[in-house]
């Protein structure tokens, strides 16, 4: 581990020690390598903080075996326990508590609550929002609130995963916001996360299973943003115009793929909101295009689509798009989801 993955995996854990936070992450990213190298870091320089992990992607036994597969070497004993799901024949072992399915969450709740407990100061990982998420959404947000409650009494912390674009994007909205801290992965190895008043930006790459951060600088430091929207349908840029008209945007728009790519390199626009589909070249061939050329393939694109299927999305993801929004969109959404984008790239908005 150099020097820099060291002083930022030092601050974050300093600062992450008492706050509830969500790994937050387009589906292609190494979220969740990233998660099991901070639970390890966690074990070893914790020396009085235990790791209590409720198994709703995973079970225990799977868990430990890709600690080993990412290279993590961890000492369990006394220092990690685990929530698991019960089966027949399933072997049983003194660290782990077992519930009756994903959906048992008076058992999970009563389980957490005991274990911190007995151990306080402690850190709860959920290892899978998009699991729990699937269920009711009331019954989750009250499960949440519980186990929230319970682990504050501890002085404790919970960490979790939410794969983005999985979701519908109110779901996914209303899961951001049970957690204090929502660190922001992209899918080109860049994270962005606000932590009281601190902003942490670094870049993280893994190579022979190993993982290093450095820090980046922010980007951008204009007042105003420039957006180029791309759409064939004329009433579209003029609706996202509108909804955005409070905001310090300038337009410029594009009515085709082609126009997109000769407006993007002559103007290089801060942030790109692009349709897929439009009759001379889809919104896939135009991000392909543009990632590439120099000048523009570091540009921001959020995919604003009537196209809602999960492949659509993990298509867009795969190709190096910020972030995806369906059709027909909600301009509250629209203005959350170009602030975060830009938010990763440095932008602060003026008062």
């Amino acid at each position: 581990m150099n020097v820099q993955t060291q002083e930022i995996l030092t601050a974050i854990r300093k600062e992450l020690s008492n706050k509830n936070a969500l790994f937050f992450a387009p589906v292609d990213s190494f979220i969740e390598r990233l998660v099991y190298f901070y639970v390890s870091y966690i074990l070893k320089e914790d020396s009085d903080r235990a790791v209590v992990w409720l198994c709703l992607n995973a079970s225990r036994d799977k868990i430990l075996t890709r600690f080993e597969d990412f290279g993590f070497d961890i000492g369990t004993e006394g220092k990690m326990f685990f929530i698991d799901i019960d089966a027949p024949g399933k072997q049983h072992y003194e660290d782990t508590l077992y519930c009756n399915s994903v959906a048992d969450y008076t058992k999970m709740a009563s389980h957490i609550s005991n274990i911190f407990q007995s151990n306080p100061h402690s850190l709860l990982i959920i290892d899978n929002m998009n699991v729990l998420a699937s269920d009711t959404i009331q019954v989750v947000e009250n499960f949440i609130k519980f186990i929230e409650k319970k682990v504050a009494e501890s002085d404790g912390s919970i960490l979790s995963m939410l794969s983005r674009n999985i979701l519908p994007s109110e779901i996914e909205v209303l899961i951001t916001s049970f957690f204090e801290v929502v660190i922001e992965i992209t899918n080109v190895g860049e994270i962005h996360t606000e932590i009281g008043l601190k902003d942490f930006d670094f870049r993280y790459s893994v190579e022979d299973g190993s993982i290093e951060f450095e820090p980046i600088q922010k980007k951008i430091k204009r007042d105003r943003l420039k957006i180029l929207i791309v759409d064939d349908e004329p009433d579209i840029p003029e609706l996202l115009k509108l909804s955005l008209i409070s905001e310090p945007y300038d337009f410029i728009v594009a009515h085709n793929g082609e126009e997109a790519i000769e407006l993007t390199l002559k103007e290089l626009p801060d942030l790109i909101l692009l349709d897929i589909m439009m009759p001379d070249m889809d919104g896939y061939e135009v991000v392909e295009h543009l990632k590439k050329s120099k000048a523009a393939s570091d540009i921001p694109v959020i995919m604003i689509s009537a196209k809602t299927a999960i492949e659509d999305k993990v298509k867009g993801m795969e190709l190096g798009i910020d972030d995806y929004i369906s059709k027909p969109f909600d301009k509250r959404e629209v203005k959350a989801r170009i602030k975060m984008v830009m938010r990763r790239l440095g932008w602060v908005e003026e008062e």
